[in-house]
């Protein structure tokens, strides 16, 4: 079965239930059609054992200081198509427009600044095409994701990650903050998951990754359990953050992790209802 009608499938059963899903799912189902009209076969690092565990040991990230290594080209086929998401919604017009204006160089440029954490190549590429800064984030992101992916995927086959060695509210193969936990196995470990390139780590199971707080009176869980799947957030009363999860027998592949986040949005809306806020999200374009 492909990706695309797995994924159908899913959301088919979480819409029979609850018909509030219904628009999410729609945006979400054509972002997965657009990211698997091309299938990124990126260039590797050819990192040796030695020089990942150098960088794991200092809190280096896998990719950081590796920037300009990184095959582009089908990210920039993955931007393009992106241009005309519905999950743009008001913006889809002028993302349209720069679609047809910008060149490929120009959007190499804008994700290699994002790669590199450079903001005004960014501020520039958005003020010139009139684009909003918070949807070309996420553009870019999405974009990103396949190509990121495949670097992970290159890093998990060096098998010289220690998880309990880096137990770091950031992915140890990007860089970018966790997007959402997955409670896995008869413990429920915390596994924390990179919406940038679907890396997984674990984290410490009571503790903030946003404060490092550990005080067990001033962290608490909200649980949520709709049908046969069950949500949480983690909360911090010491700096408000939060941390949104769900209970996984697996983990979830980078398109279903996207799924998840997606179906998982009434989580981020319900704590900041409550005063929350979580760093490094994922603003769910619709």
């Amino acid at each position: 079965m492909s990706t695309v009608r797995a994924v159908k499938n899913v959301w088919s059963r979480y819409v029979d239930k609850n018909k509030d899903f219904k628009n999410v799912s729609k945006v979400h189902i054509d972002l997965v059609e657009r990211l698997e009209k091309v299938e990124p076969l990126v260039a590797r690092l050819e990192l040796s054992k030695d020089e990942i565990k150098a960088k794991l040991q200092q809190g280096v990230p896998y990719l950081e200081g590796e920037e300009n290594k990184v095959e582009l080209k089908f990210a920039i086929q993955h931007f393009r198509e992106l241009s005309s998401w519905t999950g743009l919604g008001d913006s889809r017009s002028v993302f349209k427009k720069m679609g047809k204006k910008s060149t490929d160089a120009e959007i190499q440029q804008l994700l290699r600044a994002w790669l590199m954490g450079d903001s005004s190549v960014i501020d520039q590429f958005a003020v010139q095409y009139n684009l909003p800064l918070d949807v070309i984030f996420v553009v870019i992101r999405y974009s990103l994701m396949p190509t990121l992916n495949q670097y992970t995927k290159e890093f998990e086959e060096a098998k010289v990650f220690n998880e309990e060695e880096w137990m770091k509210d950031y992915c140890p193969v990007c860089g970018d903050q966790h997007g959402l936990a997955e409670y896995r196995g008869s413990e429920r470990n915390r596994h924390f998951r990179c919406l940038s390139c679907a890396a997984d780590w674990t984290y410490w199971r009571i503790a903030c990754p946003h404060c490092d707080n550990k005080d067990h009176d001033s962290l608490s869980t909200l649980i949520i359990k709709e049908d046969k799947a069950s949500f949480q957030i983690d909360t911090c009363e010491a700096c408000h953050g939060y941390v949104k999860g769900i209970n996984k027998l697996d983990p979830s592949s980078p398109m279903f992790l996207l799924l998840d986040d997606f179906a998982t949005f009434h989580l981020d809306l319900l704590a900041k209802e409550k005063g929350y806020h979580r760093q490094g999200s994922t603003t769910t374009v619709q």
